[in-house]
């Protein structure tokens, strides 16, 4: 093992037998850091985060005269209000979210029949999702605590906390929770917690599906200091009980709930225009003319999502060193590829990238700008051009018109500076040079 990889492995920076003495925070040991300054730390992070959600209010509605963008919110209240009438979701009617999702829907109701106030509702539900976003700004400071150093995982929490986009898209969508749940879930797992790291994955498939892709990375992780059959044991354990629980009485009532855990919300429609896909569509079919369906460019699209999955897990198998930080990695690489090689798309999903981001570009300050680059495209996606420049399945002009052209560019310039994010962050020659190392034992 290099000096390099035996320095990541044990989760940071080398530290002196002083150092070592461990300090339980939330049941979390840390390193080489007081109590007392991790609580000083976190207080100025959200601060920071609070700020920036006022801001962003204020911003998006005095200053770019834009919206607060109540629909998914009103969504949520709709079906509150169907449970007051005794509608059951899954039995009574179809649903599109996994159970968990009643679990602030229940939390909102509750003001809001107390004071027979919609507004309520409102109020409560982003609050819930402001505090699962500040407990997802603590998971981020703690983990980069064991993945880099204290410098470090304070600038990726303070750049978590100041992530304007994302922070739109907490206070007026559902993401945030499940997010929360995967990063408790990465939490537990860097800190050797694997059982605990398990539940909080599941029930993270259980609030929104996505965290589900963690799973089998989580297991190959564990496995490296245990064994590939004891930790599938112990995921089947975990994962079991809340099938028998939240799935199956569900599903045998209503079979079609399948589809809600299936990522089958989006298949019945057409090509998101806000995807990667449609952008690479209009390039081949109106500005070369080839007569290739945006169909035909999806199944391709989704024959390297899956070539690119097999290789994350190619990856996370050869890795022999449990390393925390690429953990990290392949998590984000494993999320984005679903974002971008997918058909359908919804600008929210940076909120299931940006803890990854802000973890892997803290220490390098080209990154840190281009991170933020980022999120001005992402604010400027939604609210400020939607509507105007394109909804879901069309842009809003002609082809052909300035509008058009303006708006195929914007994509294509959002795409491009994601791309190089995820380059930047990913290092990509570190997580090949995993897969050599491993092979070159393996001949030995």
């Amino acid at each position: 093992m290099t000096k390099r990889n035996r320095i990541e492995s044990s989760g940071g920076l080398k530290k002196t037998k002083k150092e070592r003495a461990h300090v339980n925070f939330l049941g979390i040991p840390i390193d080489s850091i007081g109590k007392g300054e991790v609580k000083r730390h976190l207080l100025l992070l959200i601060a920071a985060s609070l700020v920036t959600k006022l801001l962003v209010v204020i911003l998006t509605i005095s200053v770019f005269h834009s919206f607060i963008d109540l629909f998914d919110i009103g969504f949520y209240f709709d079906h509150a209000m169907l449970l007051v009438q005794g509608q059951l979701p899954y039995i009574n009617y179809s649903f599109d979210y996994p159970v968990l999702i009643f679990f602030p829907i229940l939390i909102a109701l509750i003001p809001t029949l107390l004071f027979q106030n919609a507004m309520a509702f409102l109020f409560t539900f982003s609050g819930l999702m402001v505090i699962f976003d500040i407990i997802t700004l603590v998971c981020i400071y703690l983990i980069g605590l064991r993945i880099v150093n204290e410098k470090t995982a304070f600038y990726a929490s303070m750049i978590y906390a100041t992530a304007f986009s994302t922070s739109y898209f907490v206070l007026t969508k559902y993401d945030a929770f499940p997010t929360n749940l995967l990063m408790v879930a990465v939490l537990f797992t860097v800190y050797g917690m694997n059982v605990r790291g398990y539940i909080a994955a599941t029930l993270g498939f259980f609030a929104k599906i996505f965290p589900a892709l963690s799973f089998p990375f989580f297991i190959l992780y564990n496995a490296k200091s245990t064994s590939l059959k004891r930790e599938l044991i112990s995921g089947m354990k975990v994962i079991i009980p809340f099938l028998l629980i939240l799935f199956l009485p569900f599903a045998l009532i209503r079979p079609a709930i399948i589809n809600t855990y299936l990522f089958a919300t989006g298949a019945s429609v057409g090509v998101y225009v806000n995807t990667a896909t449609f952008t690479l569509f209009a390039y081949l079919h109106n500005v070369v003319g080839l007569g290739v369906t945006a169909s035909f460019v999806s199944f391709v699209m989704y024959i390297l999502m899956e070539l690119v999955l097999l290789t994350l897990l190619g990856v996370a198998f050869f890795d022999s060193e449990r390393r925390p930080k690429t953990l990290v990695k392949l998590l984000l690489a494993t999320i984005f590829s679903v974002i971008f090689f997918t058909k359908f798309h919804s600008p929210q999903y940076i909120v299931w990238l940006t803890p990854f981001l802000c973890l892997l570009v803290a220490d390098n300050l080209t990154k840190i700008i281009l991170f933020y680059i980022a999120q001005v495209f992402a604010y400027l996606e939604f609210p400020l051009m939607f509507g105007t420049f394109y909804t879901n399945l069309e842009y809003v002009s002609p082809v052909g018109t300035p509008s058009w052209d303006l708006t195929l560019i914007f994509f294509t310039l959002q795409y491009v500076v994601l791309v190089i994010l995820l380059f930047v962050a990913l290092e990509p020659a570190d997580l090949l040079d995993v897969m050599k190392e491993r092979v070159e034992r393996m001949r030995k």
